[in-house]
């Protein structure tokens, strides 16, 4: 991983935190990137908001981006505002040099920030591609005390507002669940599609409600609302479906052809039996023997082998293959087809 850092305002620093690529996992040589807005109600930004949050994403294969925008009382809105669509613009200009899917980038803001991520959803030029907001603030009112003009969200939704995944309290007492729930009926009459968590239990800024962020507090831990997010990161890749896989996944049925003399024995397995044995030095030679020799490639079934090493066993043997070990069972090929 390395980690940079751009001064993009006077007042707008990003930080990046950018997975390395590898040949082992050539499916994720581009990611999706989220953009993690801390709270801190326009006067501060939470470090309980920020770097946590990106090493939680981190974890599930986006790259991650922390802004620490304008905040204060001498910085109006429109000052973090533009730090922040500073910011979601920087990641998208600079998308081929840092690795990111320049249409799979998520604005994930909190409270205050959770407000600003979601001005990106209704105001800014290029709008993000996703939203994730943690007990937002999502109507002007709460401006007024800190002496600020802030957006109205709620208002100014439209159609255009990207897929928005929303989490909050009903215990929280600082930024009611109203805002909340207000913002879903926005949405649902915009036809926006969203996916909302209100959780019974919770004080405002839980940030990932584990003991890791709750600076000893055990009122800022609540297991129950620690399960947002996973939640969040199923919401991006069903709307992103960003590291794509094939072939047949996990099943019980999967397990129980791996007992059937075919393409899904272990080669281990199969050696055992004199005559598949004979089949495969038929097929595939000599080399066959140090394979089954191996103690890890005998537990490989030829249809992996034929996956992880096509040179030794190519496409075009394994239906033959497949025929002839049927035979020695007196059945028809299961699973034929790599």
């Amino acid at each position: 991983m390395r980690i940079i850092t751009e001064q993009l305002t006077a007042t707008g620093t990003l930080t990046g935190y950018l997975l390395d690529a590898s040949p082992d996992m050539a499916t994720a040589t581009t990611r999706p990137a989220v953009l993690v807005l801390p709270g801190g109600g326009y006067e501060f930004c939470s470090d309980r908001e920020a770097e946590p949050i990106a090493a939680a994403y981190l974890a599930e294969g986006f790259h991650a981006f922390v802004l620490r925008y304008a905040v204060g009382p001498d910085a109006p809105w429109e000052a973090s505002f533009a730090d922040a669509g500073a910011a979601l613009e920087w990641i998208r200009d600079h998308a081929h040099e840092v690795g990111v899917l320049p249409d799979q980038v998520a604005v994930v803001g909190f409270s205050a920030g959770g407000h600003l991520a979601a001005s990106l959803g209704v105001a800014a030029p290029r709008r993000p591609n996703a939203l994730v907001l943690g007990y937002p603030v999502t109507m002007a009112e709460p401006g007024d005390p800190i002496g600020k003009r802030i957006l109205d969200i709620v208002g100014s939704v439209d159609a255009a507002m990207p897929p928005t995944f929303v989490f909050s309290t009903f215990a929280d007492s600082l930024v009611p669940v109203r805002h909340s729930t207000v913002l879903l009926t926005a949405l649902a009459e915009n036809h926006v599609p969203f996916e909302a968590h209100i959780y019974l239990l919770g004080e405002h800024g839980l940030s990932l409600a584990k003991p890791l962020t709750a600076n000893g507090r055990a009122a800022a831990v609540e297991p129950a609302v620690a399960g947002w997010l996973a939640d969040s990161v199923r919401f991006l890749q069903r709307v992103f479906d960003p590291f794509p896989v094939a072939g047949e996944g996990a099943s019980y049925a999967a397990l129980q052809r791996r007992g059937v003399l075919g393409l899904d024995m272990p080669l281990g397995r199969l050696a055992a039996h004199p005559g598949a044995l004979e089949v495969l030095r038929r097929h595939l030679g000599p080399p066959i023997d140090a394979v089954v020799a191996n103690p890890f490639a005998a537990g490989l079934s030829l249809r992996e082998l034929s996956a992880r090493e096509p040179a030794l066993l190519p496409a075009s043997l394994v239906d033959a293959l497949a025929a002839d070990l049927a035979s020695l069972s007196g059945g028809d090929a299961p699973g034929t087809g790599a």
